[in-house]
């Protein structure tokens, strides 16, 4: 059997072989750097990602793969596509025809797929691409995808009158996950730090969502509002059968330089 034939096997095991044969330093040719193009699309995440790492370490002797990543970035396969862009992303910056292939995924039923392409839309060097980018998600996406780009422009640090805006409309998002992440956003984004305590006291006071109460307890702490109503609100709530809401308020009573119930 062929290197090119390994790495297009039915056996999972026969590919990771041929896989770690290319990036140990086995000779790739048209043929193999193909048959590893193949391997970006497979079901399996330990298939997937040794194929992504071989095509940087062969980029990194001085192989050409471009060409070959390049048009899998074109693939009708999804996980092809992503594939791809996760490969560049471990050889450096990313080419722009690759932003459109992460923020998709940002989409993904896949949650370590979401937070891998998080994690490499925060690398970008084109901060102001992504930022529209994001932007415009949290406007138009899908659930998974507003959700995403909330936790994006956090731990970008976005402070644009417009992501608080959104934001704060998103806490009344119907999908739970982009609730929680618009709490987890407007604590470290807003500019008017008295409203969103006035706002996330609501959410910590009223019924009917336990998690995204916790989360507001927690994002209070965050935000850094010390003020009597703060400390009033974060006191009830450390008095709550809730266990997690209570350590969530005693967290932040910590945080912000209270006492805590015992």
């Amino acid at each position: 059997m062929t290197l090119a034939e390994a790495l297009r096997s039915t056996s999972a095991d026969e590919r990771r072989m041929a896989i770690a044969a290319l990036a140990d330093g086995a000779s790739a040719g048209t043929a193999e750097l193909e048959a590893l193009a193949g391997c970006l699309e497979h079901p399996r995440k330990a298939v997937q990602r040794p194929a992504a790492e071989a095509f940087a370490a062969l980029a990194r002797r001085g192989v050409a793969v471009e060409g070959v990543l390049r048009a899998a970035l074109e693939s009708a396969a999804p996980r092809r596509r992503w594939g791809a862009a996760f490969a560049y992303s471990l050889m450096g910056e990313l080419p722009a025809a690759a932003l459109p292939v992460v923020l998709a995924t940002l989409g993904s039923e896949d949650g370590d797929l979401r937070w891998a392409a998080a994690r490499i839309l925060l690398r970008l060097q084109d901060r102001s691409a992504v930022i529209t980018s994001l932007c415009r998600l949290l406007a138009e996406g899908g659930a998974e995808e507003r959700k995403m780009a909330l936790y994006c422009l956090r731990d970008l640090d976005v402070r644009l009158p417009e992501v608080e805006v959104r934001a704060l409309e998103l806490l009344d998002d119907d999908h739970p996950g982009v609730r929680l992440a618009a709490v987890s956003a407007l604590a470290r984004l807003t500019g008017d730090r008295p409203a969103t305590a006035a706002r996330l006291l609501r959410i910590l006071e009223a019924e009917g969502d336990p998690p995204l109460r916790r989360a507001a307890a927690a994002a209070l702490g965050v935000l850094g509002e010390r003020s009597a109503v703060v400390e009033a609100g974060l006191r009830r709530a450390a008095a709550e059968p809730d266990p997690g809401l209570r350590r969530a308020a005693d967290g932040a009573r910590r945080r912000l330089g209270g006492s805590v119930v015992e």
